[in-house]
């Protein structure tokens, strides 16, 4: 039922998001940006690309090297990136 009393904006946003169903590609966009930063530049150099499915992180590595290393990390890049985004948005760092 509408109502006439004021609404936080972000409350408003989040419903508009929510219709029109965008809501998560923004938190995938979020992921990847995420990712970037935290990353840093030395991995980010081997880094091809970067891409949610579903709640799956997909991080492609050029260098076998660096994506031995990085598998050994998963975890630990899981719980970095949803601390950064301040939600639980990965349950899995997958890395190709």
């Amino acid at each position: 039922m509408p109502t006439d009393d004021p609404q936080p904006l972000g409350d408003i946003l989040g419903n508009v998001l929510d219709r029109l169903n965008v809501g998560g590609k923004i938190d995938e966009a979020r992921v990847v940006e995420a990712w970037a930063m935290l990353a840093g530049p030395q991995i980010n150099k081997v880094t091809e690309s970067v891409w949610m499915k579903g709640p799956r992180l997909f991080v492609k590595i050029q260098s076998a090297a660096w994506r031995q290393e990085l598998h050994l990390q998963r975890q630990q890049w899981r719980d970095r990136l949803n601390e950064e985004l301040e939600q639980e948005l990965i349950q899995e760092v997958v890395f190709r």
